[in-house]
C-alpha cells in the first residue's frame, strides 16, 4: 500500500463543528469548529505543522478530565490525542519499561500494572484522564507523583518537530510540570520504568492507596479536583469550612463527599461549572484571605474566566 502524503493524512485527520462534550469526563462542552485526532506522532507533527502554517494556536484535550470546556463554539483549534493510547512494554532483569501513548488512558494502564504485578503507579488508583495530561499536570496523590516513574517523554513542538527529553531535562513540582508552563511541547508517548513484584503485592498497595481515597467521589461525574492545595493546607478543608458543601448552581453541586470536587449531578453546563467553582473561590477568599488556585483548566473561554 502506497504511503499517504502529508495532506491526505491531514484530511483523516481534521473534523469540523466537533461536539465536545463527550471528550470530558464532565460531559459538558460546545462545539469545536475544528478538531484535529492524530493517531501517532506523525500525524501528531502534520497536526501541528498546518497550524503553524496558518498561524493558528491550538488546546490540547488528552482523556478529559481536569478541564472544563466552554459551552459554545471554540474559534480556536483542538487537538485531542485520544487515538494515541497503545501501549507496549519491555523486560530486563526486574525493571518494567512501560511506553505509552499520550491518549492511553491512566487507568488503564494502571490496571495493566496490577494485573500484571509491576510496582511503581500504585498511587494513581482512581486518577481520571489521559497518560500525558497526568504528566503535564504532575498527577498524583500523598503516596506519589508520576513524575517519579517517568522515564524521557517524546513530544513535537509547535512547528511540528519531534525530540525527546529526558525527565532530569524537566522541571517538575506540586501538580505543575515544565512542559506545559513553556507551552511549547505536546506529548505524543511516555517512556516509564516500573518494578517487577507481585498481582498480590501490588493489590495489597493499591488497597490502601484506595481506603484513603474513600472521602473522594470516584463515581460521580468529575474532573478530579477542581483547585490545588495551598502550601501547607488543604483547598479541601478550606471549601469546606467555607460553606462550600451546601452549594450548587443549575446542575452542578459540590460533592457531599469532598468540597474540592464539583460533579455534573442534572445535565449541567459549563457555565453552571464556572459560576459554582468562582462562588466557591470567592467564599474561600472572603473567609480565609487565600485565593485558590485552580488545578483545573479552561478550554476555550473568552476573556478573563473571572468575570463569568
Amino acid at each position: 500500500m502506497p504511503q499517504q502524503s502529508a495532506p491526505e493524512r491531514l484530511e483523516k485527520i481534521i473534523r469540523r463543528d466537533a461536539p465536545l462534550a463527550g471528550f470530558t469526563t464532565w460531559g459538558v462542552g460546545g462545539t469545536a469548529k475544528t478538531l484535529l485526532s492524530p493517531a501517532d506522532r506523525g500525524e501528531l507533527s502534520i497536526s501541528l505543522g498546518w497550524l503553524r502554517s496558518r498561524g493558528l494556536d491550538y488546546y490540547v484535550v488528552g482523556g478529559g478530565s481536569n478541564s472544563l470546556v466552554f459551552d459554545g463554539e471554540i474559534d480556536v483549534p483542538i487537538i485531542s490525542t485520544r487515538l494515541m493510547d497503545t501501549v507496549t512494554f519491555s523486560r530486563e532483569g526486574g525493571s518494567i519499561t512501560l511506553t505509552c501513548g499520550a491518549g492511553a488512558l491512566l487507568k488503564d494502564v494502571f490496571a495493566l500494572s496490577v494485573r500484571e504485578g509491576w510496582s511503581g503507579l500504585e498511587f494513581t488508583a482512581g486518577i481520571p484522564g489521559s497518560v500525558g495530561g497526568a504528566i503535564m499536570g504532575n498527577a498524583g496523590t500523598r503516596e506519589g507523583e508520576i513524575s517519579s516513574a517517568v522515564r524521557r517523554i517524546e513530544m513535537a513542538d509547535r512547528t511540528g518537530s519531534l525530540f525527546t527529553l529526558d525527565r532530569g531535562g524537566i522541571g517538575w513540582g506540586y501538580r505543575r510540570c515544565s512542559l506545559a508552563e513553556d507551552g511549547i511541547a505536546v506529548i505524543s508517548s511516555v517512556v516509564m520504568e516500573l518494578r517487577e513484584s507481585t498481582p498480590e503485592a501490588v493489590a495489597k498497595s493499591v488497597r490502601v492507596t484506595l481506603e484513603r481515597r474513600k472521602s473522594q467521589p470516584l463515581s460521580a461525574r468529575t474532573a478530579g479536583c477542581v483547585f490545588k492545595n495551598p502550601e501547607g493546607d488543604s483547598a479541601g478543608r478550606l471549601l469546606e469550612e467555607a460553606g462550600c458543601k451546601d452549594l450548587s448552581v443549575g446542575g452542578a453541586r459540590v460533592s457531599e463527599i469532598h468540597a474540592n470536587f464539583i460533579e455534573n449531578y442534572a445535565d449541567c453546563t459549563a457555565m453552571d461549572i464556572a459560576r459554582l467553582a468562582k462562588l466557591c473561590r470567592d467564599k474561600v477568599y472572603e473567609k480565609f484571605g487565600v485565593a485558590l488556585s485552580f488545578e483545573i483548566k479552561f478550554v476555550g473561554w473568552r476573556g478573563d474566566f473571572m468575570e463569568v
